[in-house]
């Protein structure tokens, strides 16, 4: 049985936007362009430096700078490199921030849902890289508003980050809300945290981990975001 949404809040990393590929391409050429070697052993070392902090911040154990301006230097160390950490990010968002690649059915489906919904960006995000990659993108048109932890001042999967978007948000009926996202850890936590019903995006079929799953609540889970048209 379909429920009656209104208002459907929408990941963008990994979800709408082709976050793997803005970020490998943007690695890649920052990289090369310093000289550092960037292959599969780099690059994976770089994602788990990378996911370790961004798991960090959404615990609220460290903020954005702090993210930011640590993830290259850590893995300058551990490569036992020489660079400017703090420097290189910079480069790297610039070069990030032209990442525009879309999900297949991102464009698609969104241009369907926003004839019957209400739909809103929520991203932890970078906030000047997220508004330049779905400006490229085209994608921003569908959209009401922009949620982007940088200018929230709290993030997924913190309640006060949703606290903030429900403010703002024309419907008041939490039942009538629904958040889309591939993050188990900031999207349907933070879905959890806000008492809204979550929707899983989960392409390459990962197991659901335990804890996951909550009686009176929807939950669904999707590989394809062409399966949004059954859901919806």
């Amino acid at each position: 049985m379909k429920k009656e949404y209104t208002t459907l809040l929408l990941d963008m990393d990994g979800t709408f936007l082709d976050f793997e590929a803005a970020q490998r391409n943007a690695f890649d050429t920052a990289m090369g362009a310093h000289g550092y070697p960037a292959g599969e052993a780099e690059y994976a070392l770089y994602e788990k430096i990378n996911h370790g902090l961004w798991e960090a911040f959404e615990r609220g154990e460290i903020d954005k700078p702090t993210l930011l301006s640590t993830r290259f230097a850590r893995l300058f160390e551990a490569l036992g490199a020489e660079g400017d950490g703090a420097a290189f990010e910079l480069e790297y968002q610039a070069l990030l921030g032209e990442g525009a690649q879309l999900m297949e059915g991102a464009e698609e489906m969104l241009s369907l849902l926003s004839e019957k919904y209400r739909l809103y960006v929520v991203t932890n995000g970078v906030e000047r890289t997220q508004r330049n990659r779905l400006r490229m993108s085209g994608i921003d048109r569908f959209m009401s508003e922009l949620f982007i932890s940088e200018s929230v001042g709290w993030q997924k999967p913190q309640k006060e980050f949703f606290d903030f978007c429900f403010a703002r948000i024309p419907e008041k009926d939490r039942s009538r809300m629904l958040i889309v996202g591939d993050s188990l850890t900031s999207d349907i936590q933070g879905g959890f945290n806000a008492g809204i019903d979550t929707c899983w995006f989960n392409p390459k079929g990962k197991p659901r981990p335990e804890g996951y799953v909550r009686e009176g609540f929807s939950d669904w889970e999707i590989r394809s975001l062409y399966e949004l048209r059954e859901l919806l």
